[in-house]
C-alpha cells in the first residue's frame, strides 16, 4: 500500500505529499449480537441487532520542508472526508463517519509523522457502480455479498405504488418525484422531508435478483444500489 484516496479524488501521495509509514489493518464487519438465556430452551435466544462500525489506525509522514504549515493545510481535507479507499484494494471504498488525527511528531531531520484513526460504516462499498434507470417492471441484481440499502428516485404524480420483492410502498407524489433513501430512512423531495407521503418499509435489496414492479402512473425510477461487501 502506497497511498489512500479521499472522496474519490484526493490522493494522499500525489495531492497531499504523504507517505504511509504504517498501513492500516482493516477488520472484517462484525454483527452486534445479544444472547439471552431462556429457561427450558436448548441454547440461548440470539437477537441480531445490527453491525459494528469498522475502526482502524494508520500512520503517515510528511517529507521535505514546511511540514507544520503543510500539516495545517491538508488536515481539514482528511478530517472532513466522506469516503476513503486504499491503493492495495482499489475496487472498494469505505464510508467515513469520523477521523481523528494525532500530533505531528518529528522522527528524523526532515521527516514528521502523525497517526490517523478512521471510524467507518460496517461494509466495503463497490467502486464505480452506475445507477440503474427502469421505465418498466423488472429486476435489479445486487452484485455485492450482503444486503444493500439503496436510494431510489420515483417519478410520477399522485398516489402511486412501487413494489419491491413483493412489499408495496405507497407514495403520494406531489411535485413530479420522490426520493427514498433507505440508508437515511428518509423520503424527500429536494431538501424537504416527505416521510408523511410514504407508506411502507424502506426498500432493501437482497443479494442476487430483486423484483421491482412499477405501479400505474410511475413513469420511471432511478436506482442507486450502493452494492457492498462484508
Amino acid at each position: 500500500m502506497n497511498s489512500f484516496t479521499l472522496d474519490n479524488s484526493i490522493n494522499s501521495r500525489t495531492d497531499l505529499g504523504l507517505r504511509i509509514t504504517q498501513p492500516p489493518v482493516i477488520p472484517m464487519s462484525n454483527r452486534l449480537v445479544d444472547s439471552i438465556a431462556v429457561d427450558g430452551r436448548e441454547g440461548s435466544l440470539t437477537i441480531l441487532r445490527g453491525w459494528e462500525d469498522v475502526k482502524f489506525n494508520m500512520k503517515a509522514a510528511l517529507l521535505g520542508g514546511n511540514q507544520h504549515r503543510r500539516f495545517r493545510e491538508i488536515l481539514p481535507m482528511i478530517l472532513t472526508t466522506k469516503t476513503v479507499s486504499f491503493s492495495d484494494d482499489p475496487d472498494v471504498y469505505y464510508n467515513v463517519k469520523h477521523v481523528q488525527a494525532g500530533t505531528l511528531e518529528r522522527r528524523m531531520y526532515s521527516l514528521y509523522e502523525f497517526s490517523l484513526t478512521f471510524v467507518c460504516s460496517p461494509f466495503r462499498y463497490i467502486q464505480n457502480t452506475m445507477p440503474v434507470t427502469m421505465t418498466s417492471s423488472g429486476t435489479v441484481t445486487n452484485i455485492g455479498t450482503v444486503y444493500s440499502l439503496p436510494k431510489i428516485v420515483v417519478f410520477g404524480t399522485g398516489s402511486r405504488t412501487l413494489t419491491i420483492n413483493g412489499k408495496p410502498i405507497i407514495l403520494n407524489i406531489l411535485s413530479g418525484s420522490l426520493t427514498l433513501d433507505s440508508e437515511l430512512k428518509t423520503c424527500y423531495f429536494g431538501n424537504v422531508a416527505q416521510n408523511q407521503n410514504m407508506q411502507g418499509d424502506f426498500p432493501v435489496f437482497e443479494v442476487g435478483s430483486n423484483n421491482i414492479v412499477l405501479g400505474s402512473g410511475i413513469s420511471k425510477i432511478e436506482v442507486e444500489g450502493r452494492w457492498r461487501h462484508i
